[in-house]
């Protein structure tokens, strides 16, 4: 007979977990729902920039729908009559979220794990036939970066960099946006030209624009329309960005569009081919507005959207990783109460002229729009998502850490009037809440604990999580608790000290896990817990 103890409940491993969280947030997002804002990032954050003669850009960032923040600048000679977050901007390659998503809403046709040859007729199998529809959208697929758009032989730096001079036999059909655009057939010719096939598919994240072009394709095979008119369907419209166009604005003060003489090199032209890569044109508040209709469900229900949202593959830098579309960061040095990796969920685009960055930041129900245009695009969008990023995050999070106070901290007893059933919890610093004290049926529990797993009391720290986020928001909200030592005994290999990923559910009592709390609440009050395991409802007392 096996015998279950609370040892093997709680710690299955070494117990040197130093508070130790589990994966995702550790409170609530916080809400601004009946709380005002009082986030502030002085212009001064703004006005040492180096680009300012030079870019003019817009930057916003929400939480939840609600705008905390705005700044726009126009830089000498680049001023419109209206706000810069009416105008319109080129996206550049976060178009690429666009198409990625538009692969999300179609998965019921398209899979991620279909061979893309399944979607553009005539494609090669020899040579596409191992390259999935996932491997071109998180760049895995083993294409290169361009095709023939800035290929060198049309460009006069061929003789400076020592490349010999022999005849061009390109097609001279997609050089850059604005030149001969190439048909349909000269677009396949070039996938299957060995020259540009993929090479050891699945092995790295390197990023290609011409990846996008045939998930561009296999778009407009399954619906028997255009790309754009895809992308009108799937996600314009419903979102309503009616300022949102693959096609090159006009010229009446409403886009940021070339206004000085060294303007002449930027991307304007339509992108033809390549809207799938980097051809919308949008608003900073339409971009929001698409951010929005994400956080909140419109275009996916939350678990699709998690799931979408998802890492696939590494990159050689520990803080970036690469998913479906996305680029994604893990911020580990903001001046947080709790100091922890924040998981920044970005696209960035940048052509000749125009720079943009999208950002969202689950933990806190962060939106950010970045977008620049002028001469310092290539820098400028990731400096101006950083100043709001490392400001924003840390308000977030000490607002997130006082609302949970009011919620959820304070004394829970039985009603019972022969319990002494009760429990103190707290927002102290530290992830999560607190539990400080635990009574059930006479058992002083937290001490218990303590003494299963010979820890000494004052080394010892139970806090609850909430690990069921779509729970938050209801009238049943579950959270889950967690045992850590506050000083580790120990550091381990790889940091096995922390995976408390492996420390959930692992013992139940007749059917109820010993681990999970839930919260009723009743309007936006906590008026009671439940600890499944023990049978026990707690009432909130202050």
């Amino acid at each position: 007979m096996i015998t279950v103890t609370i040892s093997t409940f709680f710690f299955l491993i070494a117990p040197s977990l130093s508070l130790c969280p589990p994966p995702g947030a550790i409170l609530p997002p916080p809400t601004l729902a009946s709380y005002a804002s009082d986030f502030r990032l002085p212009d001064a954050a703004f006005q040492n920039l180096t680009f300012l003669n030079s870019t003019s850009f817009a930057v916003q960032a929400s939480i939840g729908i609600t705008t905390v923040f705005q700044y726009e600048h126009s830089a000498p000679g680049r001023e419109v009559n209206q706000s810069l977050f009416d105008t319109q901007f080129r996206l550049a390659s976060a178009t690429k979220l666009i198409t990625a998503l538009a692969l999300e809403l179609s998965k019921d046709t398209i899979s991620l794990d279909d061979p893309i040859t399944r979607f553009v007729p005539g494609l090669e199998k020899e040579l596409y036939g191992d390259v999935t529809v996932k491997a071109l959208a998180d760049h895995t697929s083993g294409l290169g970066r361009f095709g023939y758009v800035g290929d060198l032989a049309y460009s006069e730096s061929a003789a400076s960099l020592g490349l010999p001079n022999i005849t061009n036999t390109l097609p001279g059909c997609d050089p850059f946006p604005g030149g001969r655009i190439c048909t349909d057939a000269q677009v396949l010719a070039m996938f299957n030209n060995r020259a540009y096939a993929p090479h050891s598919p699945h092995s790295r994240a390197m990023y290609s624009n011409i990846g996008y072009m045939l998930l561009g394709k296999a778009l407009e095979t399954v619906y028997n329309t255009s790309y754009e008119d895809v992308i009108q369907t799937l996600i314009l419209d419903p979102v309503g960005m009616s300022k949102s166009t693959f096609a090159v604005p006009a010229t009446n003060g409403t886009a940021m569009l070339p206004r000085r003489p060294e303007d002449a090199g930027w991307f304007v032209s339509e992108f033809a081919n390549l809207n799938p890569t980097g051809g919308l044109w949008s608003t900073p508040n339409e971009m929001l507005r698409f951010l929005h209709a994400l956080q909140n469900g419109a275009l996916l229900r939350k678990p699709a959207l998690r799931a979408w949202m998802q890492p696939t593959t590494f990159s050689r830098s520990p803080l970036q990783y690469v998913g479906v579309g996305w680029e994604v960061f893990r911020i580990a040095d903001l001046p947080l109460d709790f100091p922890r990796a924040v998981d920044v969920y970005t696209k960035s685009g940048g052509v000749p002229g125009y720079g943009s960055y999208v950002a969202l930041i689950p933990e806190f129900d962060i939106a950010v729009t970045v977008n620049a245009a002028g001469g310092e695009i290539s820098y400028s969008p990731i400096e101006l998502l950083g100043t709001v990023v490392t400001a924003l995050v840390p308000y977030a999070d000490a607002l997130a850490r006082e609302q949970a106070a009011v919620k959820y901290a304070g004394t829970y007893k039985s009603s019972a009037p022969t319990s002494n059933d009760t429990m103190t919890i707290s927002a102290s610093s530290g992830p999560g809440l607190s539990i400080d004290a635990l009574m059930v049926n006479g058992v002083p529990v937290l001490q218990a604990l303590a003494g299963s797993e010979k820890i000494p009391f004052e080394n010892f720290s139970a806090r609850v999580y909430p690990t069921d986020p779509d729970s938050l928001g209801t009238e049943a909200e579950s959270w889950r608790m967690f045992l850590d030592q506050k000083v580790p005994e120990q550091k381990l290999w790889g940091g096995l000290e922390c995976r408390s990923w492996n420390r959930g559910d692992t013992a139940r009592y007749v059917g109820e896990p010993l681990d999970t709390f839930v919260f009723h609440v009743e309007g936006d009050e906590v008026v009671s817990v439940e600890l499944l395991g023990w049978r026990a409802t707690l009432v909130k007392v202050n």
